[in-house]
């Protein structure tokens, strides 16, 4: 009978916290929506959204996509998405973050690890490993977001 109940309860535990994966990558231009200084676009999993710094004085359209940029603390360490850029007007970035679609509200941070061989790492400061997804279409900078549901 211990058996059993010690059986029952490492399930459930297990059941409790799985991890799952889903796969987004960059909006491409014509999926952004902006009013002003706010653009926003759909995610798979998710929304992507950026406010446009600095002094606007009419609105600037989307231009170019620039990169995609995850980092990660050591050789090791999980990669964390930081954000899509584009090219807004002559001479602005819009910097997108991708907010997890998730019922879960104590989970705010995510990981990722990316997806084919776009994604070119290069040496940080301080130690930091930046994976890069540059020079090519948005929607080709792809990973997967790991994240934890809780059942």
């Amino acid at each position: 009978m211990k058996k059993i109940v010690t059986l029952i309860i490492t399930v459930s535990l297990i059941s409790f916290s799985l991890t799952s994966q889903t796969t987004e990558n960059c909006p491409a231009l014509n999926k952004i929506a902006g009013a002003s200084d706010v653009f926003r676009a759909d995610g798979i999993n998710g929304e992507w959204c950026g406010v446009l710094q600095g002094i606007i004085t009419e609105k600037a359209a989307l231009q170019s996509f620039e990169m995609a940029l995850a980092i990660q603390e050591s050789q090791t360490a999980p990669s964390k998405f930081q954000h899509c850029t584009y090219l807004v007007g002559d001479d602005k970035t819009l910097d997108m973050k991708f907010v997890l679609k998730n019922k879960n509200e104590n989970e705010r941070e995510f990981t990722i690890q990316t997806v084919g061989n776009l994604w070119k790492k290069e040496d940080g400061p301080f130690g930091l490993i930046y994976d890069a997804c540059e020079k090519i279409a948005p929607e080709n900078c792809i990973f997967t977001v790991d994240h934890l549901n809780i059942l």
